[in-house]
């Protein structure tokens, strides 16, 4: 027979699981395509914010979320505050979701002004 204050315990990990199991697919890459994208465009915004960095990026067919690496993989790639501002243009190598209807990417390099930000240099492919 289970007591009450483990049925209690038990409720409240399983509720917690159902909660962090949205965010924790997103951070993975079962949401996005296996294949690499390219995306080009220019910064609307710049966020430093946790869970982790992103832009929004206008592109020709859309406004896009591009989602970095965590902070301190995207700090040791070089993308820092001031590395970008709004209105430039950057170029992204990253994988999009799987849902068409998003308009959302995971980066795995940012190519501002010549210059390279491999946020996952071990997942760039041939680009």
């Amino acid at each position: 027979m289970v007591s009450s204050s483990l049925r209690r315990v038990l409720s409240v990990i399983s509720t917690a699981l159902l909660v962090a199991s949205p965010a924790l697919a997103h951070h993975g890459w079962s949401w996005a395509e296996g294949e690499q994208s390219k995306l080009v465009g220019t910064i609307q915004e710049i966020s430093f914010a946790p869970p982790h960095p992103s832009l929004v990026v206008k592109a020709a067919d859309a406004v896009w979320q591009i989602d970095l690496a965590n902070p301190g993989a995207t700090q040791r790639a070089g993308f820092i505050p001031g590395a970008a501002k709004p209105g430039d243009t950057v170029t992204i190598i990253g994988n999009r979701a799987l849902d068409k209807n998003k308009n959302l990417m995971k980066a795995v390099r940012l190519t501002i002004e010549g210059k390279n930000f491999d946020l996952y240099p071990e997942r760039i492919k041939g680009n």
